[in-house]
């Protein structure tokens, strides 16, 4: 295989919505604080957060779907906990990646 495909066939195996997921600094505080306190609806991290309740549901359903965040159902409320299993899957494969791209001679 040359150099140029197995780059290519490298950077393919990137999330990007997990990339995507994490360059939000709103997003970074999200994780933050729910690492810090556990498992949190929306309305008690809006409480925490300058953002509208409405922005921190969206970047909670795109966390979610990017693997960082998994959720539960208690009544009308959805509770929302880090799921570290699948995040530290995708970051171990984004490092995999770069690491590929490097020793193939990328950089």
């Amino acid at each position: 295989m040359d150099k140029e495909k197995a780059i290519t066939q490298s950077l393919a195996n990137i999330d990007g919505d997990f990339v995507k997921a994490l360059t939000e600094p709103a997003r970074i505080e999200i994780l933050k604080l729910l690492i810090l306190h556990g498992a949190l609806d929306v309305q008690t991290l809006a409480e925490k957060m300058p953002q509208d309740r409405s922005v921190i549901s969206r970047h909670m359903a795109l966390m979610e779907t990017a693997g960082l965040l998994s959720s539960q159902k208690q009544g009308r409320h959805k509770i929302y906990n880090v799921d570290g299993q699948t995040a530290l899957k995708k970051a171990e494969l984004l490092v995999e990646s770069i690491r590929l791209c490097y020793q193939i001679g990328c950089c």
